[in-house]
């Protein structure tokens, strides 16, 4: 008797058993993701299912012929015989399996080596071009505006030029996430972080904006604008979150002296046409009126919640006035040392620091301190040892810059052997001595205190450098990785802002952007 002979036939049904299932699991993932197998994938997939298909046939005619054979009851197999029955179809089954196998590797083969090509030109996502082995699939996502200067490039956004060769603006407004630029054609709010305009206050047709607020209050500032060689007449209270126009109020006579507007609380403070007047800042209502004295006029003011500082030239000489910005009410008064026509800016509310300029080429040209109570402090010369400083427009011979007041000091420019600003210097509020200067190796452009405390100055480069305000060492210097830079005009503004900063250009000399930012 002979035994079965089962290793070729358990052999190929194991075998044959172990393909299907890695071809029915390749089809099952197939179905979950949502998509079937294409190209050579579903080829590869076809030929392994038929080669399972006609191995088993083969395995199952080569089982029958061999017990056949061991009972005795099947087909003689002499040499003159022809074979037929189980044994035959057992025989042509497995070459046939065997053909299909091979078909099935040639095709798995083909597949392998092409199925880089197809992933690149998918765009798959490695390193080298094709996804990795344990990527996983991903939704699409639409790109949207950062939210943050640290994520942007190092020039993020510009905004492009804006009305005619030497245009001029008239000051911005800081306001975290959003800047206000006041232009000549009205004031606009970018986005810092994209550039996007927020919302805008253009100027009437044939009126140019000619004021702006040094700063808002309460979240409400002031501008004016006035038509060409007319008075600046025109004011209005601007809700800053979203350009909303308060109030509007045609003034009078000669109109805003100068840049003489501020808020301070919830109270909007002007001098006009002789007169300084308060309102509300939501409402407009008028509030209190202090007319000028006979023989005298305002020549610049600013305000806080509770304090504003008016300077005013009363014949040959000028004197500071402190009022209560809710009432009216004046604190104080003190004669300034000036004997002839002045110019005059407040610098800072509190510590009271004022600047003044007269006509007297020997008379006073300094910035000017003052005690609570309107005691003088200190007098810091406009030009000295360290150079021509820079004062506020119209102040001094030195180029136009609003100073920094913090922690007991005046910070500003100084002009040395150049005729652009090189130098940051600081004086103390309490001996007029200089407590520290930083060089510069190019021009100083706009100086900005940070939100942190430090002292930041835009350099020529458009660098932005970061000092301590106690000691004038350099803690940070912010350069952009850029080819390309904007331009820079003479006179721009320099805004921190969440992550970065902008700068503003506030004159257009050679088409400069109207603004940019910095990361």
């Amino acid at each position: 008797m002979i035994p079965e002979r089962r290793g070729p036939s358990t052999g190929a049904v194991a075998l044959s058993g172990a393909a299907f299932g890695a071809a029915a699991v390749f089809l099952g993932a197939g179905v979950v993701a949502g998509d079937w197998p294409t190209g050579w994938a579903a080829v590869v997939c076809a030929l392994v299912l038929t080669a399972v298909g006609v191995t088993v046939r083969a395995a199952a005619g080569r089982t029958a012929a061999t017990r056949g054979s061991g009972s005795g009851s099947g087909p003689s197999l002499d040499k003159t015989d022809t074979v037929t029955g189980p044994a035959a179809s057992g025989r042509s089954s497995f070459v046939a399996a065997v053909l299909v196998w091979a078909v099935a590797v040639l095709a798995a083969g083909i597949w392998a080596a092409t199925s880089g090509d197809d992933d690149e030109r998918d765009g798959g996502g490695t390193a080298e071009g094709r996804p990795s082995a344990s990527a996983q699939p991903s939704t699409s996502v639409r790109p949207t505006a950062a939210s943050s200067l640290d994520a942007a490039p190092a020039v993020p956004w510009t905004v492009p030029a804006v009305g005619q060769k030497y245009d001029e603006g008239v000051g911005s407004w800081s306001l975290g996430p959003t800047v206000a630029q006041g232009r000549i054609d009205g004031l606009f709010a970018y986005d810092a972080a994209d550039g996007s305009v927020r919302w805008s206050v253009p100027a009437p047709t044939r009126e140019a904006l000619c004021a702006i607020t040094p700063d808002t209050e309460e979240g409400i500032g002031l501008v004016a604008h006035g038509r060409h060689e007319k008075p600046c007449a025109t004011l209005l209270a601007v809700r800053t979150s979203d350009g909303k126009v308060m109030w509007q109020r045609k003034l009078g006579g000669t109109g805003l002296v100068g840049n003489a507007l501020a808020v301070g609380g919830t109270t909007a403070v002007t001098a006009e046409d002789g007169t300084v007047r308060a309102r509300s800042t939501e409402s407009g209502e008028q509030r209190w009126q202090r007319p000028a004295p006979k023989g005298c006029l305002p020549l610049a003011l600013d305000a806080d919640a509770t304090r504003t500082l008016l300077v005013e030239q009363c014949g040959k000489g000028a004197r500071l006035l402190a009022l209560d910005t809710r009432t009216g009410t004046q604190r104080w008064a003190r004669d300034l040392p000036v004997e002839s026509t002045a110019t005059a800016s407040v610098v800072s509310v509190a510590p009271a620091v004022v600047a003044v300029d007269e006509a007297d080429a020997r008379g006073t040209h300094a910035f000017l301190g003052f005690d609570d109570k309107g005691a003088p402090t200190v007098s810091v010369p406009l030009s000295g040892p360290e150079g021509v400083l820079s004062a506020p427009e119209g102040v001094g011979d030195g180029r136009t810059v609003r100073p920094l007041v913090r922690d007991g000091l005046l910070i500003t420019f100084a002009e040395r052997n150049s005729m652009v600003p090189d130098r940051i210097v600081a004086y103390s509020l309490k001996d007029g001595r200089k407590a520290w200067a930083h060089d510069n190796e190019g021009q100083t452009m706009a100086l900005a205190a940070e939100p942190d405390g430090r002292v930041a100055y835009l350099g020529s480069d458009a660098s932005v450098t970061l000092l301590d305000p106690a000691t004038g060492r350099t803690a940070t210097v912010l350069k952009p990785d850029t080819a390309e830079l904007p331009a820079i005009s003479i006179a721009p503004e320099l805004l921190p802002v969440p992550g970065g900063h902008v700068v503003l250009n506030q004159i257009n000399m050679s088409s400069e952007p109207a603004a940019f930012a910095l990361r």
